[in-house]
């Protein structure tokens, strides 16, 4: 790569990014209305979700496989439309039955282009030779916040399949600027392609089992604040994605610069401070009746998590240089305990003892996580 042609390369998989947040902002601004369309209560919600985030994580963990025999941009290409198609069905889906075939189909594509777009950001990292990881994940950040209040306007005043055209042509400008401007890269291959070769596993377990118990925390925070603020004010539907919104704003704020603070800091270290942050706002989520303490505090979360998944994925790829891919692949495969099952746990819990409740039950979670991460920091991997 040049560093002519890096700018146009680095817009079209920003591009990526971003309309991957507004699919994350589409689906939490529409949730509730989503749910009163197809008929299903919180538990149905929750299991629908589970089986989603199934096909995910095996979407991811067969990635590293994939990347031997298909480019990042091959894959890409592939897997935007489908990912548009599948978003607008299930936005538009009108019974359970019809929820239940959606979902899962989402769920693959959102694992596809997860991986592959975090490959291909990790790889232009390493052509320019400085941090730029955390602003791609910025794009998402700011995705989300655009998408979920206007999600739940549209949603509420002209229908769900508003929210799908606006998201489809997102999509379709992504695909164009891939098309055009990222070229394939070498695939790899050969015994160094294997993350199953490496001599110690341990480190990429470790940010694997966290990575899967952060990324709970995220989709309980994006997925489930509109239902959150929904019951706490009906009357204020049509902005109930406000706190999805400031979450990703507040993600975004920080994600921007979150290069030059992995630079200043030290990625553990603020991989730590991060997850504190965190578990003090799910808490204030357990603890509050309040609209407006809700928001601040999804607005905190938003805050605390925003540099995790970003670190711990660049930090994976870093340990495994020869296939970035893989190694994304293989944490992402560990991630699958926590973030399966705790889609149908949230929808249980909230459907039996309150979403407020369930939300203060994250905080629990995180704690788990913060002792994975100090663990590694304590082996001497952390930087």
């Amino acid at each position: 790569m040049t560093a002519s042609n890096f700018p146009t390369q680095r817009a079209a998989i920003t591009s990526v990014f971003v309309t991957f947040g507004l699919a994350i902002g589409a689906l939490a601004g529409s949730m509730p209305s989503v749910m009163r369309n197809a008929g299903i209560g919180a538990e149905t919600f929750g299991l629908g979700l589970t089986v989603s985030t199934v096909l995910t994580v095996a979407a991811m963990a067969l990635g590293g496989q994939i990347a031997r025999v298909a480019s990042n941009r091959a894959v890409l290409l592939g897997v935007l439309p489908a990912f548009a198609l599948s978003l607008g069905a299930y936005l538009t889906a009108a019974t359970p039955m019809w929820f239940f075939i959606t979902i899962p189909l989402m769920g693959l594509c959102f694992g596809f282009t997860d991986l592959f777009m975090n490959a291909e950001a990790v790889a232009l990292e390493h052509d320019l030779r400085r941090p730029i990881f955390m602003s791609f994940h910025g794009g998402v950040s700011a995705g989300v916040g655009i998408m979920a209040v206007a999600a739940s306007w549209l949603s509420t005043q002209w229908g769900t399949w508003a929210v799908a055209g606006v998201a489809g042509m997102a999509f379709a400008l992504s695909w164009v600027m891939v098309e055009r401007a990222i070229p394939p890269r070498a695939l790899a291959a050969g015994k160094a392609a294997h993350v199953r070769t490496l001599p110690n596993k341990m480190p990429l377990m470790l940010l694997g089992i966290a990575a899967g118990l952060i990324i709970a925390a995220e989709t309980a925070a994006l997925l489930w604040s509109a239902k959150l603020l929904d019951e706490l004010a009906p009357t204020l539907a049509a902005i109930a994605g406000l706190g999805a919104a400031f979450f990703g704003w507040c993600n975004a704020a920080v994600r921007f610069p979150g290069d030059r603070m992995r630079s200043l800091f030290g990625e553990t270290a603020l991989m730590v401070g991060s997850l504190v942050v965190s578990i003090c706002g799910f808490v204030a989520l357990g603890l509050s009746g309040s609209f407006l303490v809700s928001v601040a505090a999804f607005a905190s979360v938003g805050l605390g998590l925003a540099l995790l998944i970003p670190t711990i994925f660049a930090t994976a790829a870093r340990l495994v240089p020869e296939n970035r891919a893989g190694a994304l692949s293989f944490v992402s495969l560990l991630t699958a305990v926590p973030r399966t099952m705790a889609p149908l746990a949230f929808g249980i819990v909230a459907a039996r003892l309150g979403t407020a409740f369930a939300f203060g039950l994250v905080a629990v979670a995180l704690l788990a996580s913060l002792a994975l991460i100090l663990i590694f920091k304590r082996k001497g991997h952390g930087g």
